[in-house]
Parts: structure tokens; C-alpha cells; sequence
């Protein structure tokens, strides 16, 4: 890992991810960009609910986060930017020309369901973007990396880069990486692909390969700091993210989650 985005629309949630985002990236020895995108549609909005113009308090939030990141982390180079547009858009321009390789970003934002897991933004650059998204729930603290569960149904991706951010975070924490294998399906030749058995220290398995139903039940009985999880083309995070472009409601952990980027 070297450069971070952390998306951010003013919130406790995003400031939650902020925090955590500092934490991870002062470990992990990156700087953090912090992204606030602004539209005239929001504008709008936030004038019809008696909001004000946000985009003047941007910065004025950002500010006050990035010297309290500064006090507490150092070592942690920290930049910002406001933009506007669209988010998606704006995210994605940002990832490229930074060269990001993770976005650490809360799973809601300011003004959506609490029901569901993720957000509309959070969920749509899940399933769109190139990089790997780490999932911040709401009011989580950054405590170490200690235990991390991994679900998988293919325990094989096409390239070694897919790994890198687990790869990353084991050499960094030193974490108890735990396989939940679900399903009964058998993996690919070896020489398909690259094992993901190479950060596993213990396997669980469960013949039942619904990923709503295993994870609930895994996390209940033991504790983790993480849930590692591949986003594939027709896998189970694919299956789980609608239309909508947001994880089903049913769907819920109080843990960060990151997806990793498989195979198209």
C-alpha cells in the first residue's frame, strides 16, 4: 500500500473511516488523501433541507480532522481535495491520477438507512471500481488486526496483485488469517491461478454457500478484527449487490470489511 483515498461527506461515519484510515496508513507507512466531492444537485438539496452550502464547511471539517490526524499520527502525510461533480466520477478521477491503490471509506453515509450495510456510494464504487475498498462500519474504532476471517467460495484468483492488500496487512499486523470456506464446490488447478491458502493460517468449512447465513453465523461465535472478501464476476459479493448497486439489507457485520478486486 502506498496511497490512500478516504472519501468523506462530512458525517460521523466518514470520520469514523478517517480515523481508522490514519491508524492503518500510519502502520502501513502511506499517506491519505481526503476527497470531498460537491454538486450542484446537492447544493440544491442541501438548501431544501436547510442545510446551508456544505461546500463551505468542507474544508473547515477536513481541517480540523487532518490536525488532529497530524497530532496523533505524526508520521502520516495527509492532503486533501474538494471537487465537483459527480462522486463516482470524481472518485475515480481521483484514484487514477493519485495512483491509489486503496479507498478505506464508511459503509453509510450522512442520510441513509441504517438497515442496510452499504450506502449508495459505498456500494456502487464496490461494485465498480478497479482498486480495493475497505469498509468502515459505523462507530467502529481502530484497535490493531489481530484476527482476520477471509470468506471465500474459490480460494484461487488470476493474478497475485488481487492479494496484495491481505498480503500487505499480514506482513504489516502479523494477523491469524482464518479461512470460512463456503460451499462444496471444488477449486481450480493450481495452475489456473494463484491460492489464496499462502496468507491462511486455519480453515473452516461450511458446506452451506450462503454468505449472508455463514458470515452472521462465524462472526457470532468468534471475533475478528476484519472480514476479507473477493469481489468476482457472478461471486458472492456480485450476487449480494442489486440494481441498486447497494449489499442487500438482510447482509450486516459491526466489523471493517475489504474487498478485494478478483478476476471480470
Amino acid at each position: 500500500m502506498n496511497h490512500i483515498i478516504v472519501p468523506v461527506d462530512l458525517s460521523s461515519n466518514s470520520k469514523d473511516a478517517l480515523y481508522y484510515a490514519a491508524h492503518l496508513a500510519e502502520h502501513a507507512g502511506t499517506d491519505i488523501m481526503i476527497v470531498y466531492t460537491t454538486s450542484l444537485l446537492q447544493k440544491v438539496v442541501n438548501y431544501t433541507a436547510g442545510k446551508g452550502d456544505k461546500a463551505k464547511d468542507a474544508q473547515k471539517w477536513i481541517l480540523k480532522r487532518i490536525i488532529k490526524i497530524k497530532t496523533r499520527h505524526p508520521g502520516v502525510p495527509v492532503d486533501f481535495r474538494i471537487i465537483k461533480g459527480d462522486i463516482l466520477d470524481g472518485l475515480k478521477k481521483m484514484i487514477e491520477s493519485t495512483k491509489a491503490d486503496m479507498v478505506v471509506m464508511g459503509t453509510q453515509g450522512e442520510d441513509e438507512n441504517p438497515e442496510t450495510f452499504l450506502g449508495s456510494t459505498s456500494g456502487a464504487l464496490v461494485k465498480t471500481t478497479d482498486i480495493p475498498v475497505l469498509l468502515v462500519p459505523p462507530g467502529f474504532k481502530f484497535n490493531g488486526i489481530d484476527k482476520v476471517v477471509f470468506a471465500a467460495k474459490n480460494t484461487s484468483v488470476r493474478y497475485i496483485g488481487a492479494l496484495e492488500p491481505i498480503i500487505s496487512i499480514n506482513q504489516i499486523f502479523k494477523p491469524h488469517v482464518q479461512l470460512l470456506h463456503l460451499g462444496e464446490q471444488t477449486d481450480p488447478l493450481p495452475e489456473q491461478g494463484f491460492s489464496i491458502l499462502q496468507v491462511i493460517n486455519d480453515i473452516t468449512r461450511y458446506g452451506n454457500d450462503n454468505f449472508n447465513e455463514s458470515i452472521h453465523e462465524y462472526l457470532s461465535q468468534h471475533h475478528a478484527d476484519l472480514l476479507c472478501v473477493i469481489r468476482r464476476k457472478r461471486g458472492l459479493i456480485e450476487k449480494l449487490l442489486g440494481p441498486s448497486k447497494t449489499l442487500a439489507s438482510k447482509f450486516y457485520t459491526d466489523i471493517p470489511v475489504l474487498v478485494l478486486i478478483g478476476e471480470d
